[in-house]
């Protein structure tokens, strides 16, 4: 009897100190993640339709897989990268995604509204993106200044709302006190969509400005590079008298800043060649409203450069 004893006595114990942490590990929250990792294997090996019904199992498992990241990246691939989806598949994404976020804790639904707003923003999708966020996101008065500026961007995208759109950038470059370059970007694009291009104008100056002068601050470049670093992201492109004519052609700048600045992360040289190339992009667009089109066309050249041949898709 006593052979027995010692094991059922070790058991017993064992159950006592890990018998709370066995619903973490076989719990719904657990094999909701591991349905995620299975939905994703599905899919990687070209299986969508199981891999869609796997990720509505996750959600039936859990509502706590909606912060999941890794659920919403899945969930967009699903439906976007594949042959343009239709008005009515967006649309049950749509719904969908509110669903499962109307099922979290009331402190999580506007972060997660903010997440997958940038989703449907990222799929040129802005007006479910505002959709999503005004669904969630408290009053302006209430919203942190990323909010305001992410759902005025979203509203100039869209075109719609305007007037709305301006009294939430006001609030968030007020809240914001720094005046960081996307909310005068943001700024300056709802005055453009409003048809105010003079005042839009001077906001994306400032904007383009301050990119200028974080340039200086990215860190790990010696001092006797800086000069010349900055010096290819910001020098204008001069005029060529004799090639006027001719388009425009793409010189290969950015790939010229990662061979000659190869200790800095490709990454980086990238994201900060788009931030830039996006405020470009939109003071171009304002200076063809004002019929500067001399000025306008130094940033189209700017923008071939550095590679990015259709500005319109930076949005």
């Amino acid at each position: 009897m006593k052979k027995y004893l010692t094991p059922v006595l070790i058991s017993c114990v064992c159950l006592l100190a890990f018998g709370p942490l066995l619903p973490i590990f076989f719990g719904p929250d657990w094999r909701a993640k591991w349905t995620i990792a299975l939905a994703a294997n599905e899919y990687l090996d070209g299986h969508p339709d199981k891999a869609e019904e796997s990720l509505k199992q996750a959600a039936l498992l859990s509502h706590q897989i909606a912060t999941e990241p890794e659920y919403w990246n899945l969930k967009f691939d699903l439906v976007f990268n594949k042959e343009k989806p239709s008005d009515e598949t967006i649309a049950a994404l749509f719904e969908d995604s509110v669903a499962l976020i109307s099922r979290t804790p009331a402190i999580q639904q506007r972060i997660l509204a903010h997440r997958v707003g940038e989703h449907f923003h990222l799929k040129r999708e802005n007006e479910y993106a505002v959709k999503m966020m005004e669904k969630f996101f408290p009053a302006i008065s209430k919203r942190i200044a990323n909010e305001n500026n992410f759902l005025a961007y979203a509203r100039a995208l869209s075109k719609k709302e305007l007037e709305t759109a301006l009294t939430e950038i006001d609030a968030a470059l007020v809240a914001d006190g720094t005046t960081r370059t996307e909310f005068l970007d943001t700024k300056a694009w709802v005055l453009h969509g409003l048809g105010r291009d003079k005042d839009a104008l001077a906001f994306i100056e400032e904007s383009i400005k301050k990119l200028h002068l974080e340039l200086k601050q990215i860190k790990g470049i010696p001092t006797q590079d800086r000069s010349k670093f900055e010096g290819l992201f910001v020098t204008e492109v001069a005029e060529a008298n004799e090639t006027d004519s001719l388009p425009p052609r793409p010189l290969g700048r950015l790939d010229e800043l990662k061979k000659e600045f190869s200790y800095l992360r490709p990454i980086e040289l990238e994201l900060e060649a788009k931030r830039i190339a996006v405020v470009r992009f939109h003071r171009a667009c304002i200076l063809d409203e004002l019929g500067q089109t001399e000025k306008s066309e130094l940033d189209y050249r700017w923008l071939d450069q550095f590679g990015f041949t259709e500005p319109e898709k930076l949005n």
